[in-house]
């Protein structure tokens, strides 16, 4: 079997209630394989759990939904767009700080690891930006200065962004 891959989608939840119902349960994969890019019938194939910061600064066990590729042997876990891979962190926290707004519990506890979020981001503006170019209308002169106010032009929101330029 090959590694996993991730998949984004809309959620229709929020953290708390795709928690209370088992949404993870709910989720119907896409009629393809975004690996071997296949149009196929992905088969349930159990979930993994991770934490999710929440906008209170608490801690969220979420559980996210895996499926199985019969053709590419691939599993596709189905991370709702509330939470960044790998991160604890919501976009709409990293959103909110980028904004300046300092007094939200879940950003005046995180402040440190947000500072390092960005500092991230802003080591990745030229690869973005090569990558992506125009696609997201002009760039900034000079990434990564004026990259978030770019960034915020191509998108509703962070969490929406995040969905576009991982799926695209």
């Amino acid at each position: 079997m090959l590694g996993g891959v991730q998949r984004i989608y809309p959620s229709p939840w929020t953290p708390e209630v795709y928690v209370q119902t088992d949404a993870y349960r709910q989720i119907i994969p896409d009629g393809d394989c975004p690996h071997c890019r296949q149009v196929v019938a992905l088969q349930r194939h159990g979930r993994y759990q991770r934490w999710l910061i929440t906008v209170l600064a608490t801690y969220l066990r979420i559980w996210i939904a895996r499926f199985f590729c019969p053709l590419c042997r691939t599993t596709i876990s189905y991370l709702p767009d509330f939470a960044f891979s790998y991160r604890p962190l919501q976009p709409k926290t990293l959103e909110a700080f980028l904004e300046g707004k300092m007094e939200r519990p879940d950003v005046r506890s995180h402040r440190e690891r947000l500072r390092r979020y960005t500092l991230r981001v802003e080591a990745f503006a030229p690869e973005l930006i090569r990558t992506v170019g125009a696609a997201l209308g002009r760039p900034p002169p000079r990434a990564p200065r004026g990259l978030w106010s770019w960034l915020k032009k191509a998108g509703d929101d962070l969490a929406t962004l995040t969905r576009q330029l991982v799926t695209d």
